[in-house]
C-alpha cells in the first residue's frame, strides 16, 4: 500500500517535489506564526520586518542572475566556469555585508530605531552564508533534478522554524527572528556541501565566464531595481489615494492569495526555467515542440490554482473572516485573476529568456511599470478602488501581449495551445464562482463563518 502510494505521489517527480515542498514550507510558516506571535510583541516583528525590507533591496540592488547565467550557459556545467561564477557571487555577498554592516548606524538613525544597528549587523551575516554557499543547488537545477533543492529547502525550514521558536522562548525579542533566519541559511549553506561534491568551491577567474557574467547582468540588475517598484507600488497607491482599512482588506486578501501566486513563480524559477535551457541548449529547432509537450501539467497547474482560489474567494473570505473583511472576497477575485495571466506572462518569459533573449527580463518590467501604474490610478479616479482593481489587473493582458507576440515572432508560440489552457481556467474559475455564490444565496449571512459560539 505505502509503496503504491509513493509512486502515486512520485517524489522524485519535479513537479510534486516543488509543489508539496512549498505547501508543506507554507503550512509551517502559518503554524510557527501562529506561535510566535504568542511569544513575540508586534515590535519584534517591525524590527525583522524593517530587516528584512533593507536586506531585499541590497540584494535586488546587486542582482547579477548567477544561478540563471549558470542554467542557461553552454559552458555551465565546466568546473572552471563554475568556480568563476561562485567566486563572483562571493566577493558580490561580501561586498553586501560590508555595505550593511557600516551604513547600519545611518540607517537605524533614518528610521529613528536605534536597536537596527546591532539587529541588522547581525542578520547581515546572511549575506556571507549566502555566499559560502555552492552552487550545487544551482547545478541541481540546470540537470532538471529541482527536487534536491526543493526537500533542501524543506528540511532546512523545518529545522530552523523549530529553532526560532526555541529562540523565542529565550530571547522574547526580534534576536529570535533574526537568528531562525540566520539558521536557515546556514543549513542551506552546510546542506549545499553535500551535492556536487566532485565541482565543489573554489577561487577562480576566468575572464570569459566573468564577461558573460556581467554581460548577462546589464539587464538582470535594472530588472530588479524595477522589481523593487512593482512589488512595493501597489501598497503606496492604496495609503495615498483610500484608507488605512482599505489597505488591511487588500493585505488579506493578498495574504491568501501569496502561498498560491508563489507556488507558481517557484515552479517556473525552480522546473520550467531549467527545462527551457536544456531544450535551446540540446536542439533549438525541437524546443518549441519539447516546451508544449512536456510542460502541459506543470503550466496547467500554473493557470488552475488561482482560477480554483479565484472562483471559492467569496466562500473562502465568508468563512474565514467576519464581515468586517467581506470586501476582501471580491478583492481576491480580481487578484486570482490577475494571477492567472501573471502565469501565462511567467511562463512565456521563461521560456523566450532561456532562448537567450535575455533583456526580455528588463523589456517585460519595464512595459509592467510603464501600464499597471498609470492603469491603477486611471481606474482609481474613474471608478474609485473597484476601478483601481480592475484597472491593475487588467492591464497584465498588454505585456503578455507582447511575450506572446514575441514567442510567435521566434517560432516559439502555440497559440490554440495557449488559449485551450485559458479557457480551461476560466471555465474553472466561473464554474467556482456560480457554485459559490449560489451557496452564498442560500445560505443565512453570516451562517458560514466559522467561529466560537459563547454558551
Amino acid at each position: 500500500m505505502l509503496a503504491s502510494v509513493l509512486r502515486l505521489a512520485n517524489l522524485r517527480g519535479e513537479l510534486f517535489a516543488s509543489t508539496f515542498s512549498y505547501g508543506v514550507t507554507s503550512a509551517i510558516k502559518l503554524v510557527s506564526s501562529l506561535v510566535l506571535t504568542r511569544l513575540l510583541s508586534p515590535s519584534a516583528y517591525g524590527v525583522f520586518g524593517i530587516l528584512i525590507s533593507l536586506v531585499f533591496i541590497t540584494e535586488m540592488m546587486s542582482d547579477l542572475a548567477t544561478t540563471a547565467l549558470l542554467i542557461r550557459h553552454p559552458r555551465g556545467g565546466e568546473t572552471r566556469f563554475i568556480h568563476t561564477l561562485w567566486t563572483v557571487r562571493l566577493i558580490r555577498s561580501t561586498l553586501n555585508f560590508g555595505l550593511l554592516f557600516v551604513a547600519a548606524p545611518v540607517l537605524a538613525h533614518l528610521y529613528e530605531t536605534p536597536v537596527l544597528t546591532p539587529a541588522l549587523r547581525i542578520f547581515s551575516v546572511q549575506f556571507l552564508l549566502s555566499g559560502l554557499q555552492t552552487l550545487s543547488f544551482s547545478l541541481a537545477q540546470r540537470d532538471r533534478k529541482a527536487r534536491i533543492n526543493n526537500y533542501a529547502e524543506l528540511i532546512a525550514g523545518s529545522l530552523s522554524t523549530v529553532f526560532t521558536i526555541a529562540m523565542a522562548m529565550i530571547f522574547k525579542n526580534y534576536l529570535a527572528l533574526i537568528f531562525g533566519s540566520l539558521m536557515n541559511r546556514a543549513l542551506l549553506m552546510i546542506g549545499s556541501f553535500f551535492f556536487y561534491r566532485n565541482v565543489g568551491v573554489r577561487i577562480a577567474f576566468d575572464r570569459q565566464a566573468i564577461t558573460e557574467q556581467f554581460k548577462f547582468a546589464r539587464f538582470a540588475l535594472p530588472s530588479s531595481l524595477l522589481t523593487i517598484v512593482l512589488s512595493q507600488y501597489d501598497k503606496l497607491l492604496i495609503v495615498k489615494l483610500f484608507s488605512l482599512a482599505v489597505l488591511g482588506v487588500y493585505t488579506i486578501a493578498g495574504n491568501i492569495l501569496g502561498p498560491v501566486a508563489g507556488v507558481i513563480v517557484h515552479n517556473a524559477r525552480i522546473i520550467l526555467y531549467a527545462r527551457c535551457a536544456e531544450y535551446f541548449r540540446v536542439d533549438a529547432t525541437t524546443a518549441r515542440a519539447r516546451y508544449y509537450a512536456e510542460n502541459t501539467r506543470l503550466l496547467l497547474v500554473g493557470v488552475m490554482l488561482p482560477a480554483l482560489l479565484a472562483g471559492c474567494a467569496p466562500v473562502f473570505v465568508a468563512v474565514l473572516y467576519d464581515a468586517r473583511y467581506a470586501g476582501a472576497g471580491i478583492i481576491l477575485v480580481w487578484m486570482g485573476l490577475g494571477t492567472i495571466v501573471g502565469a501565462f506572462q511567467n511562463a512565456s518569459e521563461n521560456l523566450l529568456v532561456a532562448s537567450g533573449r535575455t533583456h526580455f527580463i528588463l523589456v517585460g518590467n519595464v512595459i509592467r511599470l510603464c501600464t499597471v501604474v498609470p492603469a491603477a490610478l486611471l481606474g482609481a479616479h474613474l471608478f474609485g478602488f473597484a476601478g483601481f482593481l480592475w484597472f491593475a489587473q487588467g492591464s497584465a493582458l498588454l505585456p503578455l501581449s507582447y511575450y506572446f507576440y514575441k514567442q510567435g515572432t521566434y517560432g516559439l508560440l502555440d497559440l490554440p495551445n495557449e488559449l485551450r489552457r485559458l479557457a480551461a481556467a476560466l471555465g474553472l474559475f466561473l464554474l467556482c464562482f456560480a457554485a459559490g455564490h449560489l451557496l452564498l444565496a442560500a445560505v443565512p449571512p453570516g451562517g458560514l463563518h466559522l467561529h466560537l459560539r459563547r454558551h
